[in-house]
């Protein structure tokens, strides 16, 4: 009987040495990774129901899910060279860009990026040629077009968007050194989407245009982070210069980062309606010095009904009777309200688990909460301020605690961040919505 059990507990032994399943390593042998791609690659929202719920009961960690999506978000090093007229369905109509994959964008060796929106009257591939000569090889370029060069309007901006996630997928791009320029309207283009994503961008260059409606000079606000370096032609027929000079002292007054370029340049078809090429080595030289930064602890963010995306770790929901802006394009485009108001937030990362917030015009907001800044094991705080413009300065409300309290992570907020944008700079394991009461604190004082 005493062999018997030395030999049952021999055999036991030996199973446990060889890898027996137990109940600690059996969940080892999942490997999250085709189901995180499967999951990124999907448009069916039963399949992302279902990885979904095997990645939770699997008891996948959520630096396990972030280390594949940081090693799937550069491009895999597709073809090089350039590719000219490439054809795009947007809005049920045809259209082209361009791009051009330096030699050198190899798998692991990732290039910086810039988005080039042209005039009206011009091409992606036209725009491209002469960027090509300009940029020495040193970046990956990006030349979509667009009817009458109408890159102000949403749906242009919808494609600009969605060309620079699909270049991101397939080709080793910097998520860091992405850049957007334009020259005429895609100037405007350039302010106006940089301004409404200033995140997506290492830097925002608008060459020989402005901004010339003033309801949108309120959201250059949100280009607190983002560096603009702008060109303009002091005899510029098309965009006058005093458009230029309002924009350049709106951003020198609040200290925020500018370079700007003013030329006496004079060019035969439109006068200084034009790029100097005696500007092109010192616009080289500051896109080499720029590298975004994804996290900022003090973000502004102004926004109206047409643009309600996070900026960084904050975003503005709702506010009372908001606008939503458009100028007409040759394309549809959705509603526009001029006669709404703008809402204002101000959001500080003041302590790893506290946030302060202040705002105007704002019912609903939320932040988003990465466990690399964040203490998931204590309880976090929000506190919120409502501000009043009183002879054109700002004065804050009684400070209130909005949140307090541990928050849970969030597997399906973390891969859906990353599908919309496919930025492995911000992955994000949770979210905190704050909600405030309908009227303003300042009006309930007796």
């Amino acid at each position: 009987m005493q062999n018997l059990i030395s030999a049952f507990l021999i055999l036991l032994l030996g199973s446990a040495c060889a890898g027996f399943p137990t109940a600690e390593n059996a969940s080892t042998a999942y490997d999250p990774g085709p189901d995180i791609d499967r999951f990124l690659a999907t448009e069916d929202s039963a399949e992302e129901s279902k990885i979904l719920k095997r990645l939770k009961e699997s008891g996948i960690s959520h630096a396990t899910i972030k280390t594949h999506l940081r090693a799937s978000a550069i491009g895999r090093g597709g073809p090089t060279g350039l590719f000219l007229g490439v054809p795009v369905k947007h809005m049920g109509k045809e259209l082209t860009y361009s791009l051009y994959v330096p030699e050198s964008a190899q798998e692991g060796q990732p290039l910086p990026m810039i988005v080039i929106m042209h005039g009206m009257g011009g091409r992606g591939d036209l725009t491209l040629q002469s960027w090509r000569k300009r940029l020495n090889d040193k970046f990956i370029i990006l030349c979509p077009s667009y009817p009458m060069g109408a890159w102000w309007t949403l749906s242009a901006e919808e494609l600009v968007l969605q060309l620079i996630r699909e270049t991101k997928m397939r080709v080793p791009v910097d998520p860091n050194r992405v850049f957007l320029a334009g020259l005429s309207n895609g100037a405007l283009g350039a302010y106006m989407i940089g301004m409404f994503y200033p995140d997506y961008f290492a830097g925002v260059i608008p060459i020989a245009g402005a901004i010339s409606e003033p309801h949108y000079l309120h959201f250059l606000i949100n280009l607190t982070n983002t560096p603009i370096y702008s060109i303009q032609g002091q005899y510029d027929p098309i965009f006058p210069i005093q458009f230029s000079h309002r924009i350049n002292k709106i951003l020198t007054d609040m200290k925020y980062p500018l370079t700007y370029r003013e030329h006496t340049e004079k060019g035969t078809a439109h006068g200084g309606h034009f790029l100097p090429e005696s500007e092109v080595p010192t616009l080289l030289e500051w896109l080499k010095e720029q590298q975004r930064e994804p996290y900022s602890t003090i973000i502004r963010i102004v926004r109206e009904g047409n643009h309600l995306d996070r900026i960084q770790w904050a975003r503005a929901t709702r506010g009372l009777n908001m606008a939503a802006l458009q100028i007409p394009g040759p394309l549809p485009e959705s509603m526009n309200i001029k006669d709404g108001k703008a809402t204002t937030l101000i959001a500080v990362h003041k302590e790893p688990n506290l946030f302060e917030l202040m705002g105007k015009n704002l019912l609903e907001m939320e932040l988003y909460l990465d466990a690399d800044r964040v203490d998931f094991d204590q309880p976090v705080m929000v506190t919120f301020q409502e501000m009043k413009e009183l002879e054109g300065k700002f004065i804050t409300g009684q400070k209130l605690v909005k949140y307090h309290g541990k928050v849970t992570k969030d597997t399906a907020l973390l891969l859906w961040e990353f599908k919309l944008r496919r930025d492995p700079e911000q992955l994000y394991d949770a979210k905190i919505t704050v909600v405030l009461e309908k009227g303003s604190q300042f009006a309930m004082k007796p």
